[in-house]
């Protein structure tokens, strides 16, 4: 048995299928299957009922994998302890919010195309929830997202913090001076899905307050939310890191809230047993390029949990 068959075996009973096997470790899926029979050989047992649509383990199936898991597991930590950031390679799945997308992910990219050569970066930019999704299924091994999280079976590295405020474009008849949830209610409340952190802490706003808005627009694009908003068809909460040209320009105007939002917190979160180095080391250098405030005042509170997915 070697190692790219122990990872055969731990990804088509992660993902539950061949195919997502192959596509997660980039080779084809005749490839894959030959894994497993050589390991099937080996052992001289039976792996996965095949008369079934998903690949189900069979009870020795499921010894094996976890057995795999563990193997893998080791090997990544080895990996991260002492081998050369160049060696690294591989495809790894990273979740991203799109406020990430629009500011430091580039610079991200550069940075493991110019120190991983060998590694494969898939990027899938969605809403928080659903990124939490993909996640648990296995379907991604790192999230870049907003926090934050506290869960034993993971791990994360801080990225910084950045503030949310509300806009609105240039228009006659918006109160002078500090505005409340209630002056606001009037107003149409442009927001991302249900999905998002935005649209959470948007309602929460005004519930917090005992108002609510009139109308609301929802999408799943910070760059369409932003277009409406500039175009004056309501207010919405943007990060002003990304439109600092719309309001200098006088475009997009920033409401002096009362009270003022907090700035909402970016993490890197992977699982604590890894079967693949690359994620801790994307973490870091996430946190190396990003360009949020990394200054934070202690750790999360006690007790948080993570979004539900």
């Amino acid at each position: 048995m070697d190692h790219k068959q122990l990872e055969a075996m731990y990804w088509v009973a992660r993902l539950g299928s061949f195919a997502a096997a192959a596509r997660k470790m980039n080779t084809s899926q005749p490839a894959i299957s030959l894994r497993i029979r050589e390991l099937e050989r080996t052992l001289g047992v039976t792996l996965f009922d095949r008369s079934r649509r998903r690949a189900v383990l069979t009870p020795q199936g499921h010894e094996v994998a976890a057995g795999a898991e563990r193997l893998l597991s080791l090997t990544a930590e080895l990996h991260e302890r002492v081998a050369k950031p160049g060696v690294l390679s591989g495809l790894v799945r990273v979740g991203v919010t799109e406020t990430i997308t629009l500011t430091w992910l580039p610079a991200l990219v550069q940075l493991v195309n110019e120190n991983l050569p060998n590694v494969i970066l898939e990027l899938d930019v969605d809403l928080m929830l659903t990124l939490w999704e993909k996640f648990e299924r296995g379907n991604l091994e790192l999230l870049l997202l907003p926090g934050p999280v506290n869960r034993p079976d993971l791990l994360t590295e801080y990225l910084g913090s950045t503030p949310y405020v509300w806009m609105t474009a240039p228009k006659p008849g918006l109160p002078h001076g500090p505005i409340t949830p209630a002056d606001l209610e009037s107003q149409p409340v442009i927001t991302l899905g249900h999905a998002s952190t935005m649209h959470g802490v948007s309602l929460r706003w005004f519930k917090d307050h005992g108002t609510q808005p009139r109308s609301r627009d929802i999408c799943n694009s910070l760059a369409v939310v932003a277009a409406l908003t500039t175009a004056g068809l309501g207010v919405s909460l943007l990060p002003p890191i990304i439109y600092k040209d719309e309001i200098a320009s006088g475009k997009l105007i920033v409401l002096d809230a009362e009270p003022a939002l907090p700035p909402i917190e970016f993490w890197a979160v992977y699982a604590r047993r890894p079967v693949s180095p690359l994620p801790a080391a994307l973490a870091r250098f996430a946190r190396q390029v990003s360009t949020f405030n990394l200054e934070r005042n202690g750790p999360p509170p006690l007790g948080q949990k993570p979004p539900a997915p």
